[in-house]
């Protein structure tokens, strides 16, 4: 075979093994992220879950929020807005125009310029709109049990307990400058005149230690 057939040939191979290397590279950082990001497989979602490439894993609160921006901070601006009645913006991480309708009526009902955008003094007002209430937390003992809502509970199972909301209901908790998205999987708590027992999981994301107050918002759909 003469130089002029065999250097394209070898020049298209050299390309697809580069083709081939990069698609294993972006299938492997798709792997870390998706690792790194991982969400509870026991049910629960929100804080420190998967979120769509690009969009950050961000708390509630640490940035202004506005049309076009997406991340686990919008999500939980989406369905505490949702709990509240405050419209009916995606339940998802993206901020599109029914979230910006839905901040313009949170800011009307709190005397602020409705201009649709999530800065600090709208995400004060929204956090006001949750109601304290006392909460305590469970999981040691009761490890490998199944739910009242027939989940096994294991230490990285993600939910609240609440002694009447029907199994499944989506709930926001926050405590701390911290939230997590997730669902009624367990009746309790039954002690200490609480309304919401968290499972270990949960506390530990909110960095909750012992009995004492939370807020949370339940969505009704």
């Amino acid at each position: 075979m003469d130089e002029a057939t065999s250097c394209p040939r070898a020049a298209s191979q050299n390309r697809a093994r580069i083709r081939s290397l990069i698609a294993a590279g972006a299938l492997a950082l798709s792997a870390v992220v998706a690792s790194a990001h991982g969400s509870d497989s026991s049910g629960g979602t929100g804080g420190g879950t998967s979120t769509t490439f690009g969009c950050p894993d961000a708390e509630l609160g640490q940035r202004i929020l506005k049309l076009g921006d997406c991340g686990t901070d919008v999500k939980t601006l989406n369905w505490i807005l949702s709990a509240k009645d405050f419209g009916r913006p995606p339940l998802a991480e993206t901020f599109e125009d029914a979230t910006a309708a839905a901040v313009e009526a949170l800011q009307i009902s709190a005397a602020l310029a409705p201009d649709g955008v999530a800065d600090a003094e709208t995400t004060a007002a929204l956090v006001n709109s949750m109601p304290l209430q006392v909460a305590t937390w469970y999981g040691p003992g009761f490890f490998g049990n199944e739910t009242a809502c027939g989940k096994v509970l294991t230490r990285r199972t993600r939910g609240v307990a609440h002694r009447k909301l029907p199994c499944g209901t989506r709930v926001v908790v926050r405590y701390g400058g911290h939230y997590v998205l997730t669902r009624v999987i367990d009746r309790g708590p039954f002690s200490n005149q609480a309304k919401w027992d968290l499972t270990q999981a949960t506390a530990e994301r909110l960095g909750f230690t012992y009995t004492d107050e939370v807020r949370v918002a339940k969505l009704r759909r």
